[in-house]
């Protein structure tokens, strides 16, 4: 065996927290093909039992119950296992075993871990690195658990820290030789300020009068110092929010939980001014990264790297949502095209599973609150939902997205369950119409606002809209004669010149074949832990905000994610003329190779009953503009420009567009 390099699938992996002792067991997720609308049925799959004392695997049983809680009531989190590979000139990609090992002349003991993990929720929003919490195991090579402890610079010390749970070597023994480790992730509870009783007293009074419940952190978790960081009772500076081209202090990041990390004074004061107060609070929740390395002799070494990251537990197990991680990941692969010598059964069950998902979603939502109708009498702009979004944005008065005596979750799903009947038939060219592309999310017209998928919020905070990909495969999979509905689909992005070479009917598992190694499923691996469980690019990004891997997309460059805002620029860093790139801190990224990463918002005229349409502006967003999502504004230049030059076009000065 000719060995050319390891990886470590699946590439990346879900934990989910819990507080029960022993991990949920395997499961996955089946279809009834008679009712293929019916929720899915969760199935025991075999399950790998870890000797806890020596760390090797004792048996794979079927489980003959899926329990998520334990007799206790603790929520039992999903420890995902990891897997090396060889990549052999011979045979492709095969399991690293220890007979493998052994053709080398080695033993398990040449190979060592480190894991690198972080949470940098806290840093990003007070622009403080010092607040960024971090665990790093170092390299280690054996079987015991090792503690994944995060560390923080303003902490009360240095041996304080946030438990982000544990990962083990998997020790191989001769029933069980593959190589693997596991990740353990951590409670799920929230840590704190070090607190005076005067500190302490006054936070209570202010709690009682505010909006949210104040939670007393344990001695044991009273972790942070508010004399060394600035995040015990920080306030979002003045100015960030428009980006004051006078404010000389850090760009910062507000993608953080609100209710977790922030309490807010009462409603008339934070409805008006949008100030929020920090109670210094941090979770356990994290992410990073695995690398292993095999030590082939004194002067050759191999490595290999994998993602993994903490998430709350999948709290509805057997729902996928329409718009997952895997799919954002599948058009970074693949581009925003789908291959047309694909057959064509394939491409119509993608479909369908695409519009099953829909169903599945709503299935959960409650039509009316999300449509912006009172419930029990209580403000409608109290519950977060996008007509809610759409005020605040606009600075307008809220809409229901449709009349408030027709929104009924029922007829919602029957227009789905039709949709999903004539795409099964072969029969849908009228679908595709009503789906809205990603260039028209903020369209906040009745007849914009009301396209699929409805009144769902993508993680931007403009409404929803499938990947290019998806949206194309539902186009392929209709039967479209010609009209409008062939002109859309030749006019989408991903034409025939951008078609990428026919990815085959099976998944076959190669170095080459990305996907099949995105959607590897580890031995022992429930559902819940694999991409497609995600919620991704949407609202709300439980498991993981995809935007925040193009932060740092553009060599030289960080970019805020949710309004296009440049927040760094690295020292000398330059374009491909060697022009020097400072001057773009503080403006904003327009468009990427002529395509546009941001857009105006367009709604009804309050003075028009004709259907008249306007630029929604106000005082604080003069020329009405809203930023365009990520993932699929940048599809085309990933798939094209990966390692090259785009051309970009940026404000000609900070800090609103200038025309």
């Amino acid at each position: 065996m000719t060995l050319i390099g390891l990886r470590i699938l699946p590439p990346f992996a879900i934990g989910r927290l819990g507080s029960a002792e022993k991990p949920l067991v395997n499961y996955t997720l089946a279809d009834d093909p008679e009712r293929p609308l019916e929720s899915r049925t969760l199935q025991a799959a075999e399950t790998l039992e870890v000797d806890e004392a020596t760390g090797e695997i004792l048996r794979s049983r079927l489980p003959s119950t899926i329990t998520f809680k334990d007799e206790q009531e603790r929520i039992r989190p999903v420890a995902p296992f990891l897997e090396v590979f060889a990549e052999t000139r011979e045979h492709g990609l095969v399991p690293l075993t220890t007979a493998a090992l052994r053709t080398l002349g080695i033993s398990p003991a040449a190979l060592s871990w480190r894991v690198e993990m972080g949470n940098r929720k806290v840093a990003r929003r007070t622009g403080d690195a010092k607040d960024s919490v971090q665990a790093d195991t170092g390299w280690f090579s054996g079987h015991a658990p090792v503690e994944l402890h995060g560390h923080c610079p303003n902490f009360v010390s240095r041996e304080a820290f946030i438990r982000f749970g544990r990962v083990r070597f998997i020790r191989p023994n001769a029933d069980f030789p593959e190589i693997r480790m596991r990740f353990t992730p951590a409670q799920g509870l929230i840590y704190g300020p070090k607190l005076t009783a005067e500190q302490w007293a006054r936070d209570k009074a202010e709690g009682s009068k505010s909006v949210d419940n104040l939670y007393q952190i344990p001695e044991e978790r009273a972790v942070y110092d508010p004399r060394k960081g600035r995040w015990y009772r920080f306030e979002v500076p003045e100015g960030i929010d428009n980006a004051d081209p006078d404010y000389k202090g850090p760009f910062v990041s507000e993608t953080l939980p609100p209710s977790l990390f922030a309490i807010q004074p009462p409603a008339p004061c934070w409805l008006n001014r949008n100030v929020a107060i920090s109670r210094g609070y941090f979770d356990d929740a994290c992410d990073g990264v695995v690398t292993v390395r095999l030590q082939l002799g004194p002067r050759r070494r191999l490595e290999a790297r994998a993602r993994i990251t903490s998430a709350p537990p999948m709290v509805i197990p057997d729902t996928l949502f329409l718009r997952s991680l895997a799919d954002d990941l599948d058009q970074v692969i693949h581009g925003p095209a789908v291959p047309p010598s694909e057959p064509p059964e394939i491409t119509r069950a993608r479909a369908m599973d695409i519009v099953r998902r829909a169903f599945d979603t709503v299935r959960f939502l409650n039509v009316a609150v999300m449509n912006g109708n009172p419930v029990q009498g209580r403000d409608p702009l109290l519950f977060d939902t996008m007509p809610a979004e759409e005020a605040f944005d606009t600075g307008r008065l809220m809409r229901p997205v449709v009349p408030e005596r027709t929104a009924d979750t029922l007829m919602i799903q029957a227009l789905h369950q039709q949709v999903f009947t004539a795409l099964r038939s072969g029969t849908a060219p009228w679908f595709g119409r009503m789906l809205r592309m990603p260039d028209q999310v903020t369209d906040f017209t009745d007849h914009g606002r009301r396209k699929m998928p409805a009144m769902m919020c993508g993680a931007d905070g403009s409404y929803l809209a499938l990947t290019w990909r998806q949206i194309r495969t539902i186009f392929a999979a209709s039967s479209l004669p010609p009209g409008p509905a062939a002109a859309l689909h030749e006019s989408l992005p991903g034409g025939d010149a951008l078609w990428p070479e026919p990815e085959g009917t099976a998944p076959a598992l190669t170095p080459r074949n990305l996907s099949a190694q995105l959607h590897y499923a580890a031995a022992g691996n429930p559902a819940s832990s694999r991409p497609v469980s995600s919620i991704a690019n949407c609202t709300p990004g439980l498991e993981v905000d995809f935007r925040a891997v193009w932060r740092r997309m553009f060599k030289g460059l960080v970019l805020r994610e949710w309004d296009n805002l440049v927040l760094e620029v690295e020292p000398g860093a330059t374009d491909a003329a060697g022009r020097s790139l400072a001057g773009l801190r503080g403006c904003r990224l327009l468009r990427v190779d002529g395509r546009l990463m941001m857009a105006q918002m367009l709604g009804p005229s309050p003075a028009d009953t004709q259907g008249q349409s306007v630029v929604l502006s106000s005082d604080a967003n003069p020329f009405g503009v809203a930023p365009l999502e990520w993932s699929n504004g940048l599809a085309h230049t990933l798939q094209d420009k990966q390692g090259g030059t785009a051309q970009c076009d940026f404000t000609r000065k900070p800090v609103w567009l200038d025309q």
